[in-house]
């Protein structure tokens, strides 16, 4: 095969695997506007939505952990796995919700780790802007998933569109394997077969607690958003939209700054707006004060995630026994949400709650302080960074 023939097939690959990655985005916050109909729909305490949320995050867990085993495999078993959990969660009695959630979090856990590897282990030079702009197309999907969810609930055809969403899974895989898109191998240097390293247990916290807020907030905001005085329908689904848009739009600013300013000053300003947002929530009496808080909260959270899984690539990589860090954000992603709905169920107020992804943030500070320090610059930044 010629080396142009190589390229085209490399090129369509990507857009094959930018596509997925946008399809899980939408599947992971589907939940977050999804809430306020499926808490109607079966009668749900606060308390038993977050164990709704718990249960994908749950499944994603597990995914995660075997999802560098066999990076190929992790693509093709996951997209099968979110389409069927999807597709049937609102056809489904509500006692099966949580099947179908855990369902479709095992396929995106297998998924997203995978694709983050593939492409981080073959862009070792622009690793950083690669990720940057594939977590952007994820955070487009993301954006995608109130926007549907609130269209579908117009025309009142929300199972259908689920479903719609399943059948869209199901193609890219079939595209996948019939049009002979083989996934190439990705450099591996296995050095080291331990499970455990300082490196891995420093991502592997940063990343639980990271998730964690990030889903805390863009799944809880909806019903928020609904509590406040002269609240609609249309406010809790603008408000989550309003949320992953501006996630989108940071993702896409953090990729131009990378170029002008330190990554040391981008990571300590974002952690510092993204706690200032969080403290907005505390203080929002209205819908117009919720989306400004959330605007804000995103756009603080935006680059973080891209810059800890770039560093991060080379030791998860070089271990074949790492898989536990990318569940570990998974894990985040179930309890730190789950734990939010139990404080707001014990203080009956979604206000108090939202004290819980605050102090996260405050933890990832800590965690990086302690690490970091905040005077480093931008070569001390990432050479702790690294293995």
């Amino acid at each position: 095969m010629s080396t142009s023939a190589n390229s085209r097939l490399s090129a369509k690959l990507l857009a094959v695997l930018y596509v997925q990655f946008a399809l899980t985005g939408t599947v992971t916050t589907l939940l977050g506007p999804l809430l306020p109909h499926l808490m109607k729909r079966c009668a749900m305490s606060d308390a038993n939505a977050g164990l709704l949320i718990a249960a994908q995050f749950a499944g994603g867990f597990v995914g995660a952990l075997f999802a560098n085993r066999n990076l190929r495999f992790s693509v093709m078993a996951g997209m099968p796995l979110i389409s069927i959990g999807t597709g049937a969660l609102l056809f489904t009695p509500c006692s099966l919700s949580y099947f179908c959630t855990a369902c479709y979090g095992v396929g995106l856990g297998l998924t997203m780790a995978a694709i983050n590897l593939i492409v981080a282990g073959s862009q070792s030079k622009q690793r950083a802007s690669s990720l940057t702009l594939l977590n952007f197309v994820w955070a487009a999907g993301a954006l995608s998933s109130p926007i549907l969810v609130e269209w579908a609930r117009r025309f009142q055809i929300l199972p259908e569109s689920l479903l719609g969403l399943s059948v869209v899974g199901l193609v890219l895989w079939l595209t996948t394997i019939l049009g002979s898109l083989s996934l190439p191998p990705v450099p591996e240097t296995p050095t080291d077969r331990s499970w455990y390293s300082p490196s891995l247990l420093f991502y592997g916290a940063l990343l639980f607690l990271y998730v964690g807020v990030e889903t805390s907030v863009g799944d809880w905001t909806a019903l928020y958003a609904t509590r406040v005085q002269h609240a609609n329908d249309s406010v809790a689904a603008s408000s989550v939209a309003c949320f992953w848009l501006s996630l989108l739009a940071g993702r896409l600013l953090h990729a131009g700054l990378l170029r002008r300013i330190p990554e040391t000053v981008i990571y300590w300003l974002s952690l510092a707006v993204a706690l200032g947002g969080m403290l907005l929530y505390l203080f929002s009496y209205s819908s117009v004060q919720i989306l400004l808080a959330a605007a804000v909260t995103a756009l603080g959270l935006a680059p973080i995630f891209p810059l800890i899984v770039s560093r991060a690539s080379d030791s998860l990589l070089a271990c074949r026994n790492s898989g536990w860090v990318f569940s570990s954000a998974s894990l985040g992603g179930a309890l730190v949400p789950w734990l939010t709905g139990k404080t707001s169920a014990r203080f009956g107020s979604l206000r108090v709650a939202f004290l819980v992804p605050a102090a996260a943030a405050v933890v990832i500070i800590a965690l990086s302080v302690a690490r970091l320090g905040p005077g480093h610059s931008q070569s001390k930044f990432a050479a702790r960074l690294s293995p």
